[in-house]
């Protein structure tokens, strides 16, 4: 008689632990992956001033101690490199062809220059007005040229000559002109 083999009962095909780890460790790689692009601001957490939340450290008597005041931590953002700074002069001083000149000592410097011009008013002393975010700028150019101390200040508006595309108006004055 002939007697035919059945494979054993036992579990069914395919069942390894190794399986069953690779399948986790594919599903875990995957989550991460699709959690990342859900959030992929780039955002940390954030730090309120003067808010009411108290977090910190637990003193020895158990309470919550709220983390030491102080102002705005952040380190202010380096200047941009001249290349990428857009320079007006604008003579203020009455001394003839010293806008051309400073403009081109500027240009020297690596900035960005425009064609001189005049400005209608006459001022005291060189002004270095930047546009709005360009404060920093300001303040290397001002250092550069050899601006005095309060040299850097708002910019007015309206500006006192049209500035086109400029980043930094220098309104030249006599002491920078060789006029004073």
């Amino acid at each position: 008689m002939q007697t035919t083999e059945r494979p054993p009962a036992g579990g069914a095909r395919g069942t390894s632990p190794v399986r069953g780890v690779v399948l986790v460790a594919v599903a875990v790689v995957l989550g991460f992956f699709i959690l990342r692009a859900i959030d992929d601001t780039g955002a940390g957490p954030t730090v309120t001033d003067g808010g009411s939340e108290t977090t910190g450290a637990a003193d020895p008597s158990g309470e919550t101690t709220a983390p030491p005041a102080s102002e705005d931590t952040a380190a202010p953002p380096a200047p941009r490199a001249p290349a990428e700074v857009v320079v007006l002069v604008a003579n203020a001083s009455g001394v003839s062809g010293a806008a051309a000149q400073q403009t081109t000592a500027i240009q020297e410097g690596g900035y960005q220059v425009l064609e001189p011009g005049n400005a209608e008013n006459a001022v005291e002393a060189t002004q270095v007005l930047p546009v709005a975010g360009f404060e920093a700028e300001a303040a290397v150019l001002a250092t550069q040229i050899g601006a005095a101390e309060g040299a850097v200040q708002p910019m007015p508006d309206p500006p006192p000559v049209e500035l086109a595309n400029a980043n930094v108006l220098v309104l030249l004055g006599p002491d920078l002109a060789g006029g004073g």
